[in-house]
């Protein structure tokens, strides 16, 4: 586990993303990273724990605390983060707190491979498919809504609908409707008398 600190400079966008949080029972940690953004010129990984935002601990941080954070950094923004090389500590110099861990007074998390690689999947199950597939998220929010069941309109549907709408304006109702507004239009703007 090695702890390094970066500065961005400003402005946002900063190049990255988190999850986790004290209100998820997880460490703070990055789950995406803008290709060529700042945080990945800087070195920052996927998977990297956030130990610190500023001078504030994120041990104890929810989620929207951190995002808030990290918004009000507006020219600088000073991450202390860690990066797993090698289960590498000693256990005379830790104890255990919450979730993570304390070695010599620096706030540390130290994930275990299975804990690391489930996070690693579920970041990439989140991203958007190819095709007409949906987002891990959008299924969700599908099922939480109880709108799974439902479909895209088909083509047969959308053409009926088209139809129908050309004929509608095609249609003397709609003419009369249309010469009404445009007249009415035309004295509001005074434009005609």
């Amino acid at each position: 586990m090695s702890i390094y600190c970066i500065t961005l400079n400003g402005p946002a966008p900063w190049g990255f993303r988190l999850q986790g949080g004290k209100d998820f029972s997880m460490p703070l940690t990055v789950s995406r990273l803008t290709p060529g953004g700042k945080a990945a010129q800087a070195g920052v990984g996927v998977g990297d724990w956030v130990v610190s935002i500023g001078e504030t601990n994120a041990e104890d941080m929810t989620h929207v605390e951190a995002q808030n954070k990290i918004r009000a950094a507006e020219e600088l923004l000073t991450l202390t983060l860690s990066k797993e090389d090698q289960p590498l500590y000693d256990h005379q110099n830790y104890q255990h707190e919450k979730h993570g861990l304390r070695v010599e007074g620096i706030p540390m998390f130290i994930p275990n491979d299975r804990s690391k690689k489930r996070l690693i999947e579920d970041t990439q199950d989140w991203q958007p498919r190819t095709g007409t597939t949906q987002s891990r998220s959008f299924r969700m929010l599908a099922q939480l809504t109880g709108t799974d069941y439902m479909q895209d309109p088909d083509d047969e549907t959308m053409k009926r609908a088209r139809e129908k709408f050309l004929t509608e304006i095609q249609s003397p109702r709609y003419a009369r409707l249309r010469d009404w507004h445009h007249e009415r239009s035309a004295r509001a703007l005074n434009i005609k008398s």
